[in-house]
C-alpha cells in the first residue's frame, strides 16, 4: 500500500524533528517528563508501582479527566491530519508554522500515558473521513510512543491494527524496539510471544524484530542473546551479533559477553560454526572496545586474559574502528601480540583504511615508529595505496625499507598500481629499480 504524501510528511516530520533514529528528542522529552513527575510526588501526589502503566492514585473525576483530555487531543490531532491532507491536495507543503505545529503534537501526544494512548488510536481508528494512509501513519506514530515505556501495551495496539501495518516500515521499529525494552526486564516473555505470534504476522515480526529481542536480552543475560540468534530463526547473524556486542556499554558488560559467548560456545558440536561464531563475536566487541580508546581497551584485553585465536579475531575487529589518532597505537599493539604472519595480515587492512582516510596522519605516524618489522609491514601497506594517488612519495617510502625481498616487492607493486595517465614517470621508475 503507498503511503500518502500528508502521511509521509507527518512521519517524516516527527523523524526529523525529535530524532526517531537515536530518540534524542523522545529521550529529552522524558527527562521533563520525569522532572514533572518528581515535582509532582513533591507536591504530594501518591505514586502506586504496582500500577505501572498507571501509577498515579486518581480519582473517578481525574480519571474521566484523563479520558476527556486524551478525546480532546484526539480530535485535535485529526485535524491535524486533515489539515495535513488538504495541503496535500492543493500542492503545499509545509512551512515553519507547520512544523512548530508538528513539534507541538509530537509532545502533546508524549505527555498522554498508554491508557489514554489507546483512546486516542480508538478515535483515530474510527474516524471515517480519514484517508487510510493517513490513519495508517497516525496510528503507527501514537503507537510508537509507547514502544520504550509500554512495550507490551505498544505491541497489543500494534498487533490489533495489524491490517494498516503490512509492510510498513514503522511497524517493524515499534516491534523492534517493543521486544528490546521488554527483553531486558522479561526475555523469556518476549521470546514466547514472537513465537506466538509469529505464524500470525509474518510481515511485521521479522529479523530486524527478532533482532529486539535479542539486543535487549544482552544487556542482562549475554549467553541467552546468542542462544536466540539460532532459536528465532536468524539465518543472518552478522547483525545480531553486533547487536549483542553493542549493548555492552562498560567493562564489565563486555566481560560479560565474552563469558556469555564462550559458555554459548561450548553447547555446540560443530567445531567450525563454533569459530566462525567466535570470530565474529570477539571482532564486533572489539570494535566497540576501540571506541573506549586504547588504554582502556588495552587493560581490558589484559584482564580478559584472550586466547590466541581470540586476540587474532580481536586485531581483525580493530579495522576501520576506533578513534583515528590511536591507529598507530593499535597497530603496534598488533604488531606485539601476534606471530609475525597473523601480525601482518591485520595491520596490512589496517593501514590501507587509515591511509585512504588521512594519509597524512598515517604517514606522520610511519614518520616517528620504531624501526622493526611492525613499521615495516605498516610501510609496505602504505606505500602500495599511495601509489594510486602519490606515486613518488610512495617510492620513497619503499625505499625506506631494508634489501631485500620485501623491498622489491612493494616496488613492483608501486609500479603496478602506477596512474595510468603518467607512463613516462612509470616507464622511468621501472628502468631505475629494475622492474620486469
Amino acid at each position: 500500500m503507498k503511503i500518502s504524501i500528508a502521511a509521509a510528511i507527518l512521519i517524516l516530520l516527527i523523524a526529523a524533528l525529535f530524532g526517531w533514529q537515536d530518540h534524542q528528542r523522545l529521550e529529552t522529552i522524558r527527562e521533563s517528563h520525569a522532572k514533572l513527575v518528581a515535582t509532582a510526588a513533591q507536591l504530594g501526589i501518591s505514586v502506586d508501582p504496582s500500577r505501572p502503566d498507571d501509577p498515579v492514585r486518581i480519582t473517578k473525576r481525574e480519571r474521566e479527566n484523563k479520558e476527556a483530555n486524551a478525546g480532546l487531543a484526539a480530535a485535535e490531532f485529526i485535524a491535524f491530519a486533515k489539515e495535513m491532507e488538504s495541503m496535500q491536495k492543493e500542492g503545499g507543503s509545509p512551512d515553519e508554522a507547520m512544523q512548530k505545529k508538528t513539534m507541538e503534537f509530537v509532545e502533546r501526544m508524549m505527555s498522554l500515558d498508554s491508557s489514554q494512548l489507546k483512546i486516542l488510536i480508538a478515535e483515530v481508528r474510527a474516524a471515517k473521513d480519514l484517508k487510510d494512509e493517513t490513519r495508517q501513519g497516525l496510528i503507527g506514530f501514537a503507537t510508537m510512543t509507547l514502544s520504550s515505556d509500554h512495550p507490551q501495551a505498544a505491541l497489543a495496539l500494534l498487533t490489533e491494527s495489524s491490517d494498516l501495518f503490512t509492510g510498513v516500515g514503522m511497524s517493524s521499529h515499534v516491534i523492534s524496539t517493543s521486544l528490546a525494552k521488554w527483553a531486558k526486564d522479561d526475555p523469556i516473555a518476549a521470546l514466547e510471544w514472537v513465537k506466538k505470534n509469529s505464524a500470525k504476522f509474518p510481515d511485521l515480526i521479522t529479523d530486524d524484530a527478532k533482532r529486539g529481542v535479542i539486543s535487549g536480552t544482552a544487556v542482562q543475560d549475554p549467553k541467552l542473546a546468542f542462544k536466540l540468534i539460532g532459536e528465532l530463526g536468524i539465518k543472518e547473524t552478522s547483525q545480531s551479533i553486533y547487536e549483542i556486542t553493542r549493548a555492552a556499554k562498560t567493562p564489565e558488560e563486555r566481560t560479560a559477553t565474552l563469558i556469555g559467548l564462550r559458555a554459548h560456545l561450548a553447547t555446540l558440536p560443530d567445531e567450525e560454526a563454533k569459530k566462525e561464531l567466535s570470530a565474529s563475536a570477539v571482532g564486533s566487541l572489539a570494535s566497540n572496545i576501540a571506541e573506549a580508546g586504547f588504554n582502556a581497551g588495552t587493560q581490558w584485553i589484559a584482564e580478559a586474559k584472550l586466547t590466541p585465536a581470540e586476540l587474532e579475531s580481536f586485531a581483525s575487529g580493530l579495522q576501520g574502528s576506533g578513534k583515528t589518532a590511536e591507529n598507530g597505537q593499535w597497530i603496534e599493539w598488533i604488531g606485539e601480540n601476534l606471530p609475525a604472519k597473523k601480525a601482518n595480515q591485520n595491520i596490512d587492512p589496517l593501514v590501507r583504511n587509515w591511509t585512504r582516510n588521512d594519509y597524512q596522519a598515517a604517514g606522520k605516524w610511519l614518520g616517528t615508529a620504531a624501526d622493526g618489522p611492525t613499521r615495516n609491514s605498516a610501510i609496505r601497506s602504505y606505500a602500495e595505496t599511495l601509489a594510486e594517488y602519490e606515486p613518488a612519495s610512495a617510492a620513497q617510502w619503499a625505499m625506506s625499507l631494508p634489501p631485500g625481498k620485501d623491498r622489491d616487492q612493494t616496488l613492483k607493486n608501486i609500479y603496478q598500481k602506477w596512474p595510468k595517465n603518467d607512463d613516462t614517470a612509470k616507464e622511468a621508475f621501472k628502468q631505475e629499480h629494475g622492474i620486469k
